[in-house]
């Protein structure tokens, strides 16, 4: 399954399993269509790196959710930005399975 389809999955599980946390799981768009794109998306804050979800918890720091094929690597700026958010005390789950979110999705507020 590719990263796209395993992350769209995952989110309309949320979606319709977790109702009332809605808006609360959101993609980060960091994926620019061509040169022209990738220039307009920094000047409006892109950064390399950052993770593809973000899951903002009751009470606790957010969540930040990166997905990747069974064989999938992070790339250089994704394990920067992984260590960026851990330093601040976020927590950060590299997920390539659903039942990975699924379990990182029902602990995260426990």
């Amino acid at each position: 399954m590719s990263e796209d389809k395993l992350q769209a999955e995952c989110f309309m599980w949320h979606w319709n399993t977790h109702q009332n946390e809605r808006g609360r799981l959101f993609m980060v768009h960091n994926t620019p269509r061509n040169k022209i794109d990738g220039a307009r998306l920094k000047a409006m804050g892109m950064v390399a790196g950052v993770s593809d979800m973000i899951y903002l918890r009751t009470n606790k720091p957010p969540l930040c959710i990166e997905f990747k094929t069974a064989i999938g690597r992070q790339a250089e700026a994704q394990t920067r930005w992984q260590a960026v958010v851990e330093s601040l005390g976020c927590e950060y789950k590299l997920i390539r399975s659903f039942d990975e979110f699924k379990e990182a999705i029902d602990t995260a507020n426990a």
